[in-house]
């Protein structure tokens, strides 16, 4: 383990499981679990119908977006990068 991976977060603020973990490449967080997938689904549809129903109300997709990101942050991990966080993850879930 190097050291940027030694303080990463494995569990999630909220709950046992994990929706968001580390990407497998690069820097960030990506969907890790059903639920994490259905969040972003739902998230990303939410702005492109808000966005093409009322284009004067463009602070309605910044509020999905908000709520997306404050879901990611209590039900993820910490954003680690690289394949040492993926594999350290992956070790936490016991995989």
């Amino acid at each position: 383990m190097n050291g940027h991976t030694a303080k990463m977060r494995t569990n999630p603020l909220i709950g046992r499981k994990a929706w968001f973990g580390p990407r497998r490449l690069g820097w960030g967080l990506s969907p890790v679990s059903a639920e994490g997938w259905g969040v972003t689904v739902i998230a990303v549809a939410a702005v492109a119908v808000l966005a093409s129903v009322d284009r004067h109300a463009r602070w309605l997709s910044l509020v999905v977006v908000a709520v997306l990101l404050v879901i990611t942050f209590l039900k993820g991990t910490s954003p680690g990068g690289g394949p040492d966080a993926w594999n350290e993850f992956q070790a936490s879930r016991g995989r």
